[in-house]
């Protein structure tokens, strides 16, 4: 039981970390087919409900930024788990963001890491079961590319934080999601009046009045943009897919939206509760003020909103040399290189929040995030975010930062010495890890695949799913950061060591 609840307590921080998201199995492969001639390298993750005997449909994903938090979210995998589904969460991705008109090129590629992961996990019809593509940013294109070359492969796709719909296919069911507030170049236009003119949504109905038996449902997030994606998204998500994968529903609705000067009953929804849902997100207050967050770095300065329009920042690490401080300020006034510089800005009185979007920090609290590895070191996107709630009169606004975190590459050098770990047997319950620095730094560890967690310096086994394939390989990785104050020293290379269970 003790066990039990600790990797309950462990689940339930993998909404706001990258820390201990469990994948059992992986697949890496390369694939050199595109039109430009380009070689691309992708490793496949795949995730099954502990007690699964056999899967219905997979949760496609990529390597934007709230997938990071998303193949990990407690709701996500519940509704998985519900109707045993898996999640393929795919970093660095299968979609080539060169390839242009090659859909089938990037479901060939999909395919070829499924199938390496159908006969390495046991569960071979990963190779054959259908797809739900989800994708935010330049993910769209890759559920685009699913949908639009292998429709009778996918239940259906989610499209989130873009207005953007499927280029051609009107028949797979599709949930496009909008962030009115788009972060990206929002220093082009007066972030004061663009948010609300919904030009997009204009789009979306002349679409559904053309194609009146597309199964589109549309939600309108007024309080964020193109990175976030709430805990009530979240659940939204999970709702949908729930009902994308049931042979039965209810009675199917056909619904309006709250939106001002726009009545028309028109958005189709799989359920009751998804059009109330919509409606709900949707009803707030379309001529509210604007405000703006912004982020204060350990030495006082704001970060400046240089990076298309959003703020980025390398961290100034505390002495120990894995940690750092950032704190998010309202704004009074727009910044100086915004349309409308200088102008006021309304200021909602409670404090803004900080908080995890992808890549490998952990919160610390207090403002204090910490290095946290993970199988998405070196390649993936680092984002954090602050959010602030809005009132009566004044809009919510969330407000993303690029983190780039700078590998320690100057002082001494230092190496990891990480023992093997011997093969066991199903039913061991964890395993000690040993690994030093030759520095004498304390080195931290994750797991890259397989079914465990890193607990206070042991591998702590999770249940195995019923099918898995045995010898089940498990490779765990031992890092340390490094320092980069005096006296300085560099990061180590990070060390892999892979075991079996029998």
């Amino acid at each position: 039981m003790r066990r039990l609840l600790l990797l309950l307590a462990l689940s339930s921080l993998r909404a706001a970390s990258p820390v201990n998201q469990v994948f059992q199995f992986m697949q890496s492969g390369s694939y050199s087919a595109w039109v430009d001639g380009a070689t691309t390298k992708a490793t496949a993750y795949l995730w099954i409900p502990e007690k699964c005997r056999r899967l219905r449909g997979l949760l496609v994903m990529g390597s934007n930024v709230p997938e990071h938090m998303l193949v990990g979210h407690p709701a996500i995998r519940e509704v998985c788990a519900k109707n045993n589904l898996g999640i393929v969460w795919s970093t660095p991705s299968f979609w080539y963001y060169k390839a242009k008109n090659e859909d089938k090129n990037v479901v060939a590629f999909l395919q070829q890491l499924l199938d390496g992961l159908a006969r390495t996990s046991g569960y071979e019809e990963v190779a054959t079961i259908p797809w739900l593509p989800m994708g935010e940013s330049g993910h769209l294109l890759m559920v685009d590319a699913l949908v639009e070359a292998a429709p009778e492969r996918c239940l259906a796709g989610i499209w989130i934080k873009n207005a953007h719909l499927p280029p051609k296919n009107r028949t797979v069911p599709a949930l496009v999601v909008y962030g009115t507030a788009q972060e990206w170049g929002q220093d082009k236009v007066d972030i004061r009046q663009r948010w609300n003119t919904l030009t997009s949504y204009d789009n979306v109905l002349k679409q559904r009045k053309a194609n009146p038996d597309w199964p589109l449902s549309f939600v309108i997030d007024g309080g964020s943009g193109h990175f976030d994606v709430s805990e009530r998204l979240v659940r939204y998500f999970a709702h949908y897919i729930d009902q994308a994968v049931k042979p039965k529903r209810p009675k199917d609705v056909v619904a309006s939206l709250p939106l001002p000067n726009r009545a028309e009953k028109a958005i189709w929804y799989f359920d009751e509760w998804s059009a109330k849902e919509a409606q709900a997100i949707a009803a707030i207050d379309w001529n509210a003020h604007s405000q703006l967050p912004a982020f204060v770095s350990a030495n006082g300065v704001i970060a400046p909103f240089d990076f298309n329009g959003i703020s980025s920042i390398t961290p100034q690490m505390e002495p120990d040399g894995i940690t750092f401080r950032l704190r998010p300020v309202m704004l009074d006034k727009l910044p100086q290189n915004f349309v409308g510089a200088g102008e006021p800005l309304a200021r909602a009185p409670a404090a803004p929040t900080l908080e995890w979007l992808c890549g490998p920090l952990a919160p610390a609290g207090d403002g204090l995030f910490r290095v946290a590895l993970d199988r998405t070191w070196p390649h993936h996107p680092i984002y954090l975010a602050a959010r602030q709630q809005g009132t009566n009169g004044i809009r919510a606004a969330v407000q993303p930062i690029a983190i780039k975190l700078a590998r320690n590459n100057e002082g001494k050098t230092q190496k990891i010495d990480f023992q093997p770990i011997a093969d066991v047997k199903s039913g061991t319950a964890s395993v000690p890890l040993q690994a030093r620095s030759d520095a004498g730094l304390p080195v931290d560890f994750f797991v890259v695949a397989g079914p465990a967690i890193v607990q206070d310096g042991k591998l702590v086994f999770t249940q195995i799913p019923p099918r898995a394939k045995r010898p089940l390989e498990v490779t765990v990785a031992a890092w340390q950061w490094g320092r980069a104050s005096e006296p300085k020293m560099k990061a180590a290379e990070v060390v892999r060591q892979s075991f079996h269970i029998r």
